[in-house]
Order: C-alpha cells, then sequence, then structure tokens
C-alpha cells in the first residue's frame, strides 16, 4: 500500500495511457464511423453484425453445446446471477461456424484493429456465456461485483459482445457511462483513492470474499459527479455486437427473475506494450 499512496497507479495509468496515444494506424471508411464513435464514447453498438444464416449457424452451435452440458457453472455476484460459461478453444470441434464467422471474420479483425490502433490483433478469445437470474442460485464461490459501476483497467482495453438473443434492461442489458474512457484529472484523482482502497481490501482479505471487488473499486458519489458519469444500458436485439472499452465506468445490468442473457464474449489482445 506505500506504494499506492506514493501514487504508483498514477504513474501507471499515465505511462500505458500515452502509449496508447502514440499508437497511429489508417482505418477503413467503412469502419471510420464505428472507430470515432469509440474513441468519442468508448461504446457503441452493430445491429446485424454477421449474416443471417451465419448467425444462425453461431446461435445453433451455442445451444447445442450448452444442452450437452459442458459449460462451467458459477455464481460471482450477490444478486442470485448464475453465469454458465464455455471458452470455444476448449471445445473447438464443436464450433466451426464460430470460429469461421467470428474468430476468423476479416470484418471483427479489421474492426478490432482500427479501435486498438495496431496493424492486427493477434489474438481473440470468444467464449458462450449463459446468465440468468434464479431464487435457487447457490451462494456466490468469489464476488467479482461486475453489477456494480467500475473500470476493469486504468488503460485502454476493448471488449466485444455478439448477443445471441434480444438483451434489454430486463436481462442484464450491458451498462456504460459514455466518455468515461478518456483520461482527466477526475479520473487520476479517482486511480488514486481505488488504488489504496483495493490494497487495503487485499491486506485486510476483504476483496472477492466478503466484499465484491466492484464495490471495492465503485466511485464515491463525489467522484462520478467529478468525472461526469452519465449510464446508459445498451443492449439490442439477436445479432447486434456491443463494442466498450472498458477503461470506462461499466456495469452488467440487472436481471428479472427467469429472464436469461445469451452472448458470445470476445476477448482482444489489445494490451497497450
Amino acid at each position: 500500500m506505500p506504494a499506492n499512496r506514493l501514487g504508483l497507479q498514477l504513474a501507471r495509468a499515465l505511462a500505458m495511457n500515452l502509449d496508447f496515444a502514440r499508437r497511429r494506424r489508417a482505418v477503413d471508411p467503412e469502419l471510420r464511423p464505428y472507430v470515432e464513435a469509440y474513441e468519442r464514447d468508448g461504446a457503441f453498438t452493430v445491429e446485424n453484425f454477421l449474416p443471417a444464416d451465419a448467425f444462425a449457424a453461431v446461435r445453433e452451435e451455442a445451444e447445442a453445446a450448452y444442452e450437452a452440458g459442458i459449460f462451467k457453472s458459477e455464481v460471482v455476484e450477490d444478486n442470485s446471477v448464475i453465469e454458465e460459461t464455455l471458452a470455444v478453444k476448449k471445445a473447438r470441434d464443436r464450433f466451426p461456424a464460430t470460429l469461421e464467422h467470428v474468430v476468423g471474420s476479416p470484418r471483427l479483425q479489421a474492426l478490432a484493429a482500427g479501435i486498438v490502433r495496431v496493424p492486427a490483433v493477434p489474438r481473440m478469445s470468444v467464449a458462450v456465456s449463459y446468465m440468468h437470474k434464479s431464487a435457487d442460485a447457490p451462494p456466490p464461490i468469489r464476488l467479482v461485483g461486475s453489477n456494480y459501476l467500475h473500470a476493469d483497467v486504468h488503460y485502454p482495453v476493448a471488449k466485444a459482445w455478439l448477443l445471441l438473443d434480444e438483451v434489454d434492461e430486463h436481462n442484464g442489458a450491458f451498462v456504460y457511462a459514455k466518455g468515461s474512457q478518456r483520461l482527466s484529472l477526475a479520473r487520476l484523482g479517482y486511480e488514486y483513492d481505488a488504488s489504496v482502497r483495493v490494497a487495503r481490501s487485499r491486506r485486510e482479505g476483504t476483496a472477492r470474499t466478503t466484499i465484491p471487488y466492484g464495490l471495492v473499486r465503485m466511485p464515491t458519489e463525489g467522484q462520478l459527479r467529478r468525472m461526469g458519469i452519465r449510464e446508459t444500458a445498451l443492449g439490442g436485439k439477436a445479432n447486434t455486437l456491443v463494442v466498450a472499452s472498458v477503461m470506462g465506468f461499466h456495469k452488467r445490468g440487472e436481471f428479472d427473475e427467469g429472464r436469461w442473457r445469451k452472448q458470445l464474449a470476445i476477448t482482444f489482445d489489445d494490451r497497450p506494450k
């Protein structure tokens, strides 16, 4: 914790954001509006991302894998939401359409490279994720705190989600504070305070055990006001791609009892070097 009090987190944040700002890459004209929206707002959606036949095949693979009972199931929140996941790479033979149309998508690869500002994204990982709220959910095995407003990191990192069914405010729509991915003096003040809080919680052994990690890092009311945080729900119909910088503040939305959120979670290898 002494290093955090001396401002080590601020030095990290400044150095990594500077490295990202130095990146330069030409963007295809067709993708430029999305890249501009990402740089301005930190998040955007693309409806009907895949061709209809390709999307149908991708969704069918996910359903078949889920019915086979090979998903990992866990509860990591304090709100009775069960999350079941399967990394595509762990069952590649079950996902030929997903590997072709998502992992191997030239459009998605070009979009990722444009927002990450690199010639090409070297790796892309995909996981199928099914979530629903249940009164019969077992106690959490760890407390991640995705349902509390938080920022994953202090430097630009992009993630994406391809919605397999319609998602709205009733089944965990992704909630995002547009513009909060930009570094500012108010954000640096938050980073300093949050780093001290996290170090203290880790030292006391409460982070992820008795206190959700997202709650440990959750901005105070004053910090939210100074950073100008305003939440927006980003959902959409099936086959909508949601893209966001998880340096920006976000959370998983609320679930109505019995409602499901089905999606592909896509992670790009874009950590600033």
